[in-house]
């Protein structure tokens, strides 16, 4: 009569050792990957509340005026901004009344590899001043 043993043998439990090791390894590979992805599009969801933010500041909170600022907004993100005079398309007149500008808000902050950034335009009318004031 012969003894047949029951169970795996231990080649069967190393190969079955490695394959859970490598699938392992990937699926923490495909979290890290989500979890990372999901750390860089909450970075550019807060740049563009920033941006928006800055971007509404124009002409509400002083006047527009022609040139470039720039800034920080907390110790990660900093922003810039140019206003320009946008003639483009804007009927001639000898006197208007309003005047276009031209508004670009970028904000940036570091990346782990590149600076990353989000860039916001409009445009927006604003009075002219008379000359006397009145």
């Amino acid at each position: 009569m012969r003894w047949f043993e029951q169970g795996f043998s231990l080649l069967e439990v190393l190969v079955a050792f490695a394959i859970l090791s490598i699938s392992l390894g990937v699926l923490l590979q495909v979290f890290a990957t989500g979890l990372r992805n999901a750390g860089i599009a909450d970075d550019y969801t807060r740049a563009v509340l920033y941006a928006e933010s800055i971007l509404a500041a124009f002409g509400r909170e002083a006047p527009l005026v022609e040139g470039e600022q720039s800034g920080p907004v907390n110790e990660q993100f900093s922003w810039r901004s140019a206003v320009s005079v946008y003639t483009e398309g804007m009927p001639d007149s000898e006197q208007p009344r309003v005047r276009a500008y031209q508004i670009r808000v970028e904000v940036y902050w570091p990346g782990l590899l590149q600076d990353r950034s989000v860039v916001l335009e409009t445009l927006r009318l604003a009075p002219v001043a008379s000359p006397g004031g009145g």
